[in-house]
């Protein structure tokens, strides 16, 4: 069975069991090659946009013997899968804006997909955004820690309705605070350092946008006010 970290770990469990899913910037194909050896799936498509990752992806399903199994790509997000071909999505670790592009080039196939298991590297608000104004359901998050680092996964799937949030929940998602989430306390004490450096930082500007300052220091005070009524009451 292969050895993979906690971030992959986490991704490949909020999947669930699925038929076919495609895994869009697999890299090394850790999380197709884990899918298949615990029987969460009976098949994988692989993609990603450069033959180098290819190349060591492709090694590491020989070296595992899960060419049968697992079918690799080369292309541009979705583009590479096939209408009705998998009946889910995952893309991870790239950042907000880049996933929601992919999404929104290929929008009638991430449309049909049971599920939408994201992980953004920065830029988290841009993708909620972009998936609540699209019609996708955010089904629930997750948050799971890497190497030092906290990252979100956010499971999502598209139901037609349109939504819109509130500031704070663009940035910290509102099923974290809904299923309090156990490392919530730590990642919202970390977002409010950043976004104190923010705010302090346009304060200091003489050139500072009003508008854009009195939206950052909203959004930091409702960081505050969060975390004060969770861990502080």
């Amino acid at each position: 069975m292969i050895n993979i970290g906690s971030r992959l770990l986490k991704i490949a469990r909020m999947l669930g069991k699925c038929s076919k899913p495609a895994d869009i910037g697999t890299d090394h194909a850790y999380i197709p090659i884990y899918l298949i050896q615990s029987g969460m799936c009976s098949s994988v498509v692989a993609t990603d946009n450069r033959k180098g990752p290819l190349m060591k992806a492709e090694r590491n399903i020989e070296k595992h013997r899960l060419s049968d199994r697992i079918e690799l790509r080369l292309g541009d997000g979705l583009k590479p899968i096939q209408e009705d071909e998998c009946d889910a999505f995952i893309i991870a670790g790239m950042g907000g804006v880049v996933i929601a592009e992919i999404l929104e080039a290929s929008v009638e196939k991430a449309k049909k997909a049971e599920a939408l298991v994201l992980q953004p590297a920065y830029y988290d608000e841009v993708l909620r955004e972009f998936l609540l104004h699209n019609g996708f359901r955010i089904e629930t998050e997750s948050l799971v820690k890497d190497e030092g680092r906290i990252y979100t996964i956010i499971k999502a799937r598209y139901d037609g309705v349109t939504r819109s949030e509130d500031i704070l929940h663009l940035h910290i998602g509102r099923a974290l605070f809904d299923n309090r989430d156990p490392l919530l306390n730590e990642f919202l004490e970390r977002r409010i350092r950043i976004q104190t450096r923010i705010v302090e930082g346009m304060r200091k500007s003489v050139k500072r946008d009003e508008q854009v300052y009195a939206k950052e220091y909203n959004l930091l005070n409702k960081m505050k006010e969060a975390y004060d009524n969770l861990f502080t009451g």
